[in-house]
């Protein structure tokens, strides 16, 4: 269907199966001339295995998830044809959207929004008042969704006047000037949510305090984003609406929705208050856990289509917004089509694993000088555990011989109090770190690890525990103390109630006077990003113990140990499954088998270093293994684990970049729910880990010969290998001279810690050997 034919139809005259009609023909006409133009996005459609002859109707055409744009640049014609590149809004450090138009896709966007917006405001150009900066529109050819939507509405002004000046300042005099050239006429008033209120709205508030006041109430104002800034200072919509009236009198007031990736396709506020859909686009809610269409009134992802994009494939998109479709033909304001209303972003899911504690963040942090003043330093430090009095007479502890008594004895009392606390037994992880502090345990791990040399801890130890995962920390302390040392941990900065517990626990054991002497030996911080604080720890310590990943490593580093100060580092690194498929039917609790290999992955959100990101299925009776394996998994995932909207959508959007950037053909399973993403690789290599995933997403492998895997393993980030069947089947791979593969334990023993973790010996590593 050429888009000249739609832009005849009025934008709001359209019932449902004639919108449907013209949508779908358009939208199936888009997805064939992107795949056939766009080798990304035929990549992303072959992944999934669309059959674009099984799509009855466009609700039936893939969506991709809006963010793909800000990660690789997706375009359908050739870059000689591109005559404008626009990009998201952002602040500071965030990707962009980046799209890119050629002159008929610009055209349309512009002739599209034409029609919409004059169903609301007349076809009649209006003196224009834009509620922003000149300085917005600097370069033509490539600005932003602010710039873009200041020069898509600037059509219906007949005279324009910019309100603020370049230091966003309300120019009160060229304001006054306009208004008073313009009186009596219907004035057009455009900007951006936030910044309206902001900049306008306050200023005028402030002006009336002062006598000085403005009538707009001829105006029509049209405003659209910035919502969720507003919603931090407590303004609703009815409130943003009601204090303009009474500050200037304006009444007409429709804000929008739209985005960048789909600029033109807007969709305007009515009269009623709802947003509404076009003949040029719809919305369609869907639901987090499968992607299936919502019922009217049932919350769910916004999918939008647009009948405009042909330079990109924009067509058919998935935002990160959630909302409700209300109706559909019988708004009472008389325009056909859905209406609906946004409720807002979708939450983000809270992360836990032991990837990067720090983001490089450099505008907050403190001031960078070596020569750090350590009361101002401590001043930013909060002390859960020990206080400012022990830092400054830690370097003059005396160290510890490995598995002290007193030691060992402090922590079988907090095993008792962690194991007998009612809160503690809600958490897992909370009881497995009891149980691991017991005497017996501690006892074996002095058996394996303490020889016959004089060993002594190396001094003071400063650790940095991951952000987001609750216990990694406590294990860290513990093996710090059982190895001798006095320690420092910065725990995690989320306030987990494991975290609280365990602190708890240690502040009651050592109140006992039985354990002063340990005290100076435990002190447990917690600070904001800080160069500052990272100079001051890292001076002082003998060993430096960073968990984290490679950024947060690198962030470390800026910060010096001592020339005798030693560091251990745990870097970014995956890890995988291999599963013996005539083994594992013949086991008689397959359920085990599941609940296992759930609690390596879904318990970490599959992002510790050690939850498998891939599958590798041996033996002959794979695909008999697989489908009852997957099953067992997907029940428990279903009765146990707390899925979040945005997982969904993480995971589509991996699946689309790995298979569009990865150098071998995947699949994606089909009729899987989003708790459980399985894709199928043809090849396995390290540069698959470029595009891992998390809370349930799993590549498979079927192996022929476990050689097979000796490319995969053959890198110092591959860490550990699950499995169910014969370990003894590893042994050719492990023997091969591998760089990588760490450790080989049985699924669902991935996580268990052990004084021996990414190749190091902590007993050797923490310690010291005195030749005495």
């Amino acid at each position: 269907m050429n888009f000249e034919d739609i832009l005849q139809v009025e934008p709001y005259s359209l019932r449902k199966e004639e919108k449907k009609k013209l949508l779908t023909e358009r939208l199936l006409d888009l997805t064939r001339l992107h795949r056939n133009n766009c080798n990304q996005y035929a990549d992303m459609l072959d992944s999934i295995s669309f059959d674009i002859d099984k799509a009855g109707s466009y609700e039936d055409l893939p969506f991709l998830p809006v963010r793909l744009f800000k990660e690789m640049e997706l375009r359908s014609v050739p870059e000689a044809d591109i005559v404008k590149t626009m990009t998201s809004s952002g602040t500071t450090g965030q990707s962009v959207s980046k799209i890119y138009l050629d002159r008929a896709t610009s055209s349309n966007q512009q002739k599209t929004m034409v029609k919409i917006v004059s169903d609301f405001t007349g076809s009649a150009r209006m003196p224009m008042i834009i509620i922003d900066s000149p300085s917005v529109l600097k370069d033509r050819k490539k600005f932003s969704a602010r710039g873009a939507g200041i020069l898509g509405f600037s059509i219906f002004g007949s005279k324009k006047m910019y309100a603020l000046n370049e230091e966003m300042k309300l120019d009160v005099d060229e304001l006054r000037k306009f208004l008073e050239q313009h009186k009596g006429q219907r004035i057009l008033l455009f900007g951006f949510t936030f910044m309206i209120w902001q900049h306008f709205y306050k200023e005028l508030v402030r002006l009336q305090k002062e006598g000085i006041t403005f009538d707009l109430a001829q105006g029509i104002l049209v405003h659209g984003g910035g919502w969720k800034k507003l919603q931090s200072e407590a303004v609703s919509p009815e409130e943003f609406h009601e204090s303009l009236k009474s500050v200037c009198g304006i009444d007409n007031v429709h804000d929008y929705y739209g985005m960048v990736e789909q600029t033109g396709c807007i969709y305007m506020q009515c009269e009623c208050g709802h947003l509404h859909t076009s003949i040029f686009s719809d919305v369609i809610a869907r639901r987090p856990k499968d992607f299936s269409v919502c019922d009217f009134g049932e919350p769910g992802i916004l999918q939008v289509v647009s009948t405009i994009p042909e330079s990109y494939p924009g067509h058919s998109l998935l935002t990160e917004d959630e909302g409700v479709v209300l109706g559909e033909d019988d708004c009472p304001c008389g325009r056909k089509g859905k209406y609906f209303k946004i409720n807002g972003r979708i939450a983000k899911a809270e992360i836990r694993g032991c990837s990067d504690t720090y983001a490089a963040d450099h505008s907050n942090r403190m001031k960078e000088a070596r020569d750090t003043n350590e009361s101002n330093c401590l001043n930013n430090v909060s002390f859960f555990v020990g206080n400012k009095d022990n830092l400054s007479h830690i370097r003059s502890l005396g160290v510890k011989k490995p598995f002290d008594v007193i030691v060992i004895e402090f922590l079988n009392a907090l095993s008792k109090e962690l194991m007998a606390g009612k809160d503690s037994r809600l958490y897992p992880d909370v009881v497995t770190l009891g149980f691991w502090l017991r005497k017996s345990s501690v006892l074996a791990l002095k058996e394996r690890f303490v020889s016959s040399r004089n060993m002594v801890g190396r001094g003071v130890a400063f650790h940095i525990a991951p952000s987001n995962v609750p216990v990694n920390y406590a294990y860290s302390l513990f093996t710090g103390m059982l190895c001798g040392n006095a320690n420092v941990v910065r725990i995690p900065s989320k306030d987990f109630p494991q975290v609280s517990i365990i602190n708890n626990a240690i502040n009651k054991v050592l109140a006992d006077s039985k354990y002063t002497s340990v005290r100076p030996y435990i002190n447990l911080v917690r600070y904001e990003r800080s160069r500052e604080i990272n100079d001051y720890f890292s001076e002082l310590c003998d060993i430096r113990v960073i968990w984290g990943g490679d950024n947060t490593i690198a962030e470390l580093r800026k910060s010096p140990i001592s020339p005798r100060a030693t560091e251990i580092t745990f870097a970014d690194r995956y890890s995988l499954a291999v599963i013996d498929s005539d083994v594992y039917l013949e086991r008689e609790n397959r359920e085990r088998a599941a609940l296992d290999f759930y609690n390596d992955t879904y318990l970490s959100d599959q992002n510790a270093c050690t939850s498998p990101q891939v599958v590798v299925w041996l033996g002959n009776r794979a695909d008999e293994a697989k489908k009852l394996f997957w099953d067992e998994l997907r029940a428990l995932t279903a009765a146990k684990y707390p899925f979040q909207a945005i997982q969904g959508v993480d995971k589509l959007s991996k699946l689309y970049l790995a298979s569009a950037g990865y150098n071998t053909s995947m699949k994606k399973e089909t009729g899987e729910d989003n708790h459980l993403f399985r894709v199928h690789v043809q090849k396995l290599t390290p540069e698959l880990m470029n595009y891992r995933g998390n809370c349930g997403y799993f590549y498979e492998y079927d192996c022929q010969d476990i050689m097979e895997l000796r490319d995969f393993c053959n890198n110092t980030h591959c860490q550990t290998i699950g499995y169910i069947g014969d370990k003894a089947i590893l042994g050719p791979l492990m023997n091969s001279g591998i760089k990588g593969v760490d450790r080989v334990v049985p699924i669902g023993h991935t996580m268990d810690f052990d004084f021996i973790w990414d190749g190091y010996n902590l007993a050797e590593q923490m310690t010291r050997t005195l030749q005495f």
